[in-house]
């Protein structure tokens, strides 16, 4: 019913405009404007009727001998449509400054042809109504006069479309008016195409969405055509448009001295004393728009963020005319937009941050063993692209199970974090300490042999003998560490694990408190 209502509601605009034309019809293209506004008006209120019959029969009545009557009389305004249109273009364009009325006989015949096969098809023919689809789709299929009634009217529209082409690349002064009603037909055309080839949603199939394009392509028409020579819509297009539109609009005549203001941009601009008088200088009444010769992007007006844009419009000659201002009110876009990045910086820091907790040791802060993997996928094959060293070093707390035992879990957990402390602060920045497990603890040492990585970890080893942890901890901890290095002793991370473990190894079976560099496997 919703889609019912808005073809009444087209049906009443398109009638309002069909008179407007005609009372100007005096103008050359008035009449084939009204012409077109009817038949507009006519499909919408006729397939309105058809669909409320559908929903409500009794409402809607249909002679019983002749079904679907309100769709077949449709056709009248269908076929009305391409010949008006063609009528205009030619008077548009100025290819045709008056309609003959031979032109206008012979443009008649195939709508009176095509209305009469449509009111009679079913009684004693079936040459344009094939059925339907569907009972529940209620598709409509159309028959031999159907489809050679779409082909004429697509080939009065395609000739309508190539003048309109032509003229807009031949012409100046009317260009953007003449752009804008291309593709207001070109609209409506593909409505009405996809309806006929039903390409429709499936939520929109079985109804006919043309009436709707036809409408963009007459507002347009209407909104767009100018006094000189043409169609007079200006009152018109000011009441819809200029009067009632959202975004601010300043008018300028050559020397932009305000002739012109919509009340949107009173509302913009005229806030305690200040007032938008006709005959001052823009720039006095809009603070901030020129800057530097310069028209700006953005201007900020009583509280709010405006957008401007500028268009200028000349004579015939190419003499500057005046200049119009838009201004949108991008206030609450402006702040979606910073809502909008601080979010992203939100997301952005969480995101680190559960990177980060992802990577790290809770308790010792140093990077886990899921990062120490990353590290070596990509730190091995740079050492052996550049032909340097790498130090991989293995470190175990000696007898920590026997610190857990005496002094219990939680001085445990302070050795474990004075250690992993010590050897953060004690490596280079480019050093990589990670915890690998329990009292097992990790160093990756980009740049250097067996011998220098040996020196680090010895040094280490001593600073670690030395730390104090009071009179509720133990004293003199030492741990044992075992040494590989790429590509001396391996050239992947598995088997770089296991030489540094079999070294480990060695130096607990040795006496432990002591660094053991990996020899190759024999």
């Amino acid at each position: 019913m919703l889609f019912v209502s808005a073809l009444f509601f087209l049906f009443l605009v398109t009638l309002l405009l069909a008179r407007y034309a005609w009372v100007r019809r005096e103008v050359p293209a008035a009449r084939a404007v009204a012409a077109m506004m009817a038949g507009i008006s006519w499909w919408t209120l006729c397939y309105a009727l058809e669909l409320l019959h559908a929903f409500e029969p009794g409402l809607v009545p249909e002679p019983e001998a002749m079904p679907l009557f309100w769709f077949k009389l449709m056709f009248v305004g269908v076929c009305v449509l391409p010949a008006a249109f063609l009528i205009f273009v030619l008077q548009y364009t100025g290819v045709r400054e008056r309609i003959s009325p031979r032109l206008v006989f012979w443009l008649a015949v195939e709508p009176v042809l095509v209305v009469t096969i449509a009111l009679t098809d079913g009684l004693f023919h079936d040459w344009f109504l094939a059925g339907f689809t569907s009972s529940e789709t209620q598709q409509f299929k159309g028959g031999p006069a159907f489809w050679l009634h779409t082909l004429y009217s697509y080939l009065l529209t395609l000739v309508a479309y190539a003048l309109l082409i032509r003229f807009i690349v031949q012409t100046r002064v009317y260009r953007k008016q003449a752009v804008m009603l291309l593709f207001g037909g070109m609209a409506s055309s593909i409505a009405n195409i996809l309806t006929i080839l039903q390409a429709l949603p499936e939520s929109l199939q079985g109804l006919d969405i043309s009436p709707f394009g036809f409408m963009v392509t007459a507002v347009l028409m209407l909104l767009n055509i100018r006094k000189q020579g043409f169609l007079d819509v200006m009152p018109i297009a000011r009441s819809l448009v200029f009067e009632h539109m959202a975004d601010g609009v300043l008018v300028t005549d050559a020397y932009g001295r305000l002739v012109d203001r919509n009340p949107a941009a009173r509302y913009f601009f005229e806030y305690g004393d200040r007032n938008l008088e006709r005959g001052l200088p823009i720039t006095e009444l809009v603070p901030g728009l020129v800057d530097g010769g310069q028209v700006a992007p953005e201007i900020e007006a009583n509280g709010r963020i405006l957008s401007v844009q500028r268009n200028l419009f000349h004579t015939a000659t190419g003499k500057l005319r005046g200049v119009v201002y838009g201004f949108r009110n991008v206030t609450d876009l402006k702040q979606i937009e910073a809502d909008l990045r601080e979010q992203l910086s939100n997301n952005e820091e969480l995101r680190h941050a559960l990177k980060e907790e992802s990577i790290r040791d809770p308790l010792t802060g140093l990077y886990n063993r899921r990062w120490l993997d990353e590290v070596l996928e990509r730190e091995i094959p740079r050492a052996l692209r550049e032909q340097s060293s790498l130090s991989f070093c293995l470190i175990d707390l000696d007898f920590f199970k026997r610190v857990n035992d005496t002094w219990g879990h939680d001085v445990g957990d302070r050795i474990l974090v004075a250690l992993a402390r010590l050897l953060k602060d004690g490596s280079r920045k480019h050093d990589v300490a990670a915890r690998f497990g329990g009292e097992e603890f990790v160093l990756v040492l980009p740049g250097l042999d067996a011998t220098r990585g040996r020196e680090v970890v010895d040094r280490l080893r001593h600073a670690f003998t030395e730390l104090d942890f009071g009179p509720d901890g133990p004293a003199n901890l030492t741990f044992s560490a075992g040494l590989a290095v790429v590509p001396d002793h391996a050239t992947d991370r598995e088997n770089l694990f296991k030489m540094a473990d079999r070294a480990l190894y060695e130096a607990k079976e040795t006496g432990r408190n002591r660094v053991v560099i990996s020899v190759p496997f024999s």
